[in-house]
């Protein structure tokens, strides 16, 4: 027996049209369908666009910024003439120990994370040791592998790796 995500019925105590409705339901914050979330952030993505609209019944546009991932945004009066008198604030999730906004992955994993952000929850965790940071090693020198270096037209020194002959 399946749960439903919307109302915590079984999919027995639901009619097919109904059933097929609250499971193909998209997320307000991310767009995103209802069987990628999990129930938790579900709940933390809906209270996020409760908490920007304040009670208010103001209409959601989609709106994206620079290479961004498309979010929401809320229409705002600035009290400027016509046609400037309307503006759109975008919705972002804020840390819950900071308060700083969330990035893209740190939306997706809200509830995993607890709504946090990673430099939160790894203080939180005690992941603070330096060696967290320390990318793993990109250019790793085997034993039999030459190094050949060449100047280009401009004068910049390049290298090269490889078994040369």
């Amino acid at each position: 027996m399946s749960m439903c995500k919307v109302c915590l019925k079984g999919n027995k105590q639901h009619s097919k049209k109904l059933w097929t409705l609250h499971q193909t339901q998209i997320c307000v914050f991310c767009s995103k369908g209802s069987s990628e979330h999990s129930w938790k952030l579900w709940q933390i993505h809906n209270l996020t666009v409760k908490k920007a609209l304040q009670g208010t019944k103001v209409k959601l546009y989609p709106i994206t910024i620079g290479f961004a991932r498309t979010c929401i945004a809320r229409v705002c009066n600035t009290g400027c003439d016509p046609p400037y008198d309307k503006e759109l604030k975008p919705i972002y999730m804020g840390c819950t120990e900071c308060g700083l906004f969330l990035g893209n992955k740190e939306t997706d994993l809200a509830d995993v994370l607890d709504g946090m952000c990673l430099k939160c929850f790894r203080e939180v965790t005690d992941q603070t040791a330096y060696w967290y940071d320390i990318p793993p090693a990109t250019k790793i020198r085997k034993k039999g592998v030459r190094i050949w270096q060449y100047r280009d037209s401009k004068g910049k020194w390049h290298q090269m790796y490889g078994n040369f002959i």
